[in-house]
This record gives structure tokens, sequence and C-alpha cells, in this order.
């Protein structure tokens, strides 16, 4: 997809943080927004914000129901008749170990990281593979999609895993002979964004558990070196430039802030043992541990 001008972005959680920066970056480049997020009030002061510059509509969405996705593209095509441009961005993250990890949190985090894909996969392809012009599906997986860290179970998972769905969308696309639509998932590392704070959308009834990973000393200690890696992070700014020429060059992958020669090797070790049957994970979880204890920050 190289021309953004009147193209029409999809973006779900688009109110804040990551999503954000992707609707401006998206705006700048031409495009009318339609920007999906499930807290209204965030919804509502991003609107006041990109509505001053451009047509846009806000439709607050629960990306983990298909029926909301569903209303989103609907209101889209009431609005501006077509989409070209799908982001998957909304996203979640809290630390957890596996085996303490409840059936509803392992639920709501699939809900939001992966189930949320897979509904706009299915929800807007369709459409645009019968509009028939230039269209892009672009995901925001994570640099925890190739690694994974310790405490990461159900954030890594659900991060693999759409990674894996793109891939084959991109493979049944080219396989099925349907031009007009490309892929492309960013994995990126440390990014100034709102990942850090699960509290804003974490349901009532999780509060609590999600609360305790704080009371596990490595996971505490894992949180408080994210939340500096994050604050100090590449601008989201910056992140949504690479990602946009990402789409525009027609790039199956970009890595923003995951590109330097610590995480390649990181990554290049866990892809080699996996593909030749060798753990490579000790050494990568001591280096890890080493890392939280002369990390100044915890």
């Amino acid at each position: 997809m190289k021309n953004f001008k009147n193209a029409i972005a999809v973006i779900t959680g688009g109110a804040s943080g990551l999503g954000l920066a992707l609707a401006r970056e998206a705006q700048a480049r031409g495009c009318h927004l339609v920007l999906a997020d499930i807290r209204q009030d965030a919804l509502d002061a991003a609107m006041a914000e990109l509505s001053a510059k451009g047509e846009v509509i806000g439709v607050r969405t629960d990306v983990s129901k298909s029926a909301d996705i569903e209303a989103l593209a609907d209101a889209a095509v009431a609005r501006f008749g077509k989409v070209n441009l799908l982001v998957n961005n909304a996203g979640i993250f809290a630390s957890s170990l596996a085996w303490e990890t409840s059936e509803a949190e392992y639920d709501w985090v699939i809900g939001v990281n992966q189930r949320s894909v897979c509904h706009g996969i299915r929800t807007f392809v369709p459409r645009m593979i019968a509009q028939g012009d230039e269209c892009h599906v672009l995901t925001i997986s994570s640099g925890a999609g190739i690694t994974v860290n310790p405490g990461f179970c159900s954030y890594s998972m659900t991060k693999h895993a759409v990674l894996a769905l793109n891939e084959a969308l991109w493979m049944d696309l080219r396989s099925q002979g349907i031009p007009n639509i490309g892929v492309t998932v960013a994995m990126p590392g440390m990014t100034q964004s709102g990942i850090m704070s699960p509290e804003k959308t974490t349901p009532d009834a999780l509060q609590g558990e999600v609360a305790t990973r704080m009371g596990n000393p490595v996971l505490k200690a894992l949180e408080t070196m994210m939340q500096a890696g994050v604050a100090g992070g590449l601008p989201a700014e910056a992140l949504a430039k690479q990602v946009f020429d990402a789409i525009a060059a027609d790039k199956l992958y970009t890595l923003p802030a995951f590109d330097d020669d610590v995480n390649k090797a990181v990554a290049t070790a866990i892809a080699t043992g996996r593909a030749t049957g060798e753990n490579a994970y000790p050494a990568i979880v001591d280096g890890f541990l080493e890392a939280l204890k002369s990390d100044p920050a915890v």
C-alpha cells in the first residue's frame, strides 16, 4: 500500500499510546480515520484532537468480541464506504507465572491480544478482497512474538500467535492469487506507550488478581525494569513512522527498537534452538536475572 491519501484506516486501541501515534501518522499521510477503543474517555479526547485535522469517527469497541468488530466495520463502511487499512493495535500486558494465571486472566489476554486479530482479519479482509483496491493489514505484535522472558507467559503466547496468524494470512493471500492486500507485522522493543499500565483496562473482576503479580519479587523487578525501559524507549511517533514506511515498502516484518545486536542475538539463539532441538533458555534466563540485579531502576 503506497498511496495513503484518502485511504480509510481503522485502528484498534487507537485512542492512546502507540495507537494514537499510529492514528496521527496515518492522518499526516492523508488517511481518514476510524478509531476503536474500549475507553470512552480516551476515545473522546483523541476524537477532539484528530477531528480538528481531518475526517475521523470513534467507535467504542471491545476488540475481544467479534460482534463489536463487526459493528466497527459496519460503522466504517457506513461513514466512508470502504476500509483500506486495518491496524490491529489493541494489546495488553501483565506479567504472571504460567501456573498461577487463572483461566479468566488467560481468557482476557487472549481475547484482547489474539482473538481481536482473528476477528479483525475475518471481518475486514473479505471486504478488502471485494473492494479490489489497494489495502493493507498491519498487526502490532512484539519482540516478545519471537522471544520469551520469565513472567511473559500470556503475553508472549499471544504475540507469537498473532505473528504466525499474519504469516499465514500473507501466504494465503499469495496462494489464492489476491494481489491487492499487503500484510505487515511490527515486532517492537521498548517503546514509549501505555503498555505498562494494565490496570486501566483490566476488567473489575480481575483487578485483584492482576495486582498480585507485584507481590512476586522477580515479577516486580521485571515490571520495574520494563517501566523504565518503556519510559526511555523509542518515541511512539518514531515507531509509527517506521511502521508506515514498512507498509509503503510492502514489508512483512518490521522490528522498531528490536533490531539491535543484543536483541538479534537473543532472537537468533531462540530460533536456532527451536530449529535444532537445543534449549537456548538457560543462558537467557540467567542473563535476564543478572540484568534485573544490576538494573538501577529495580
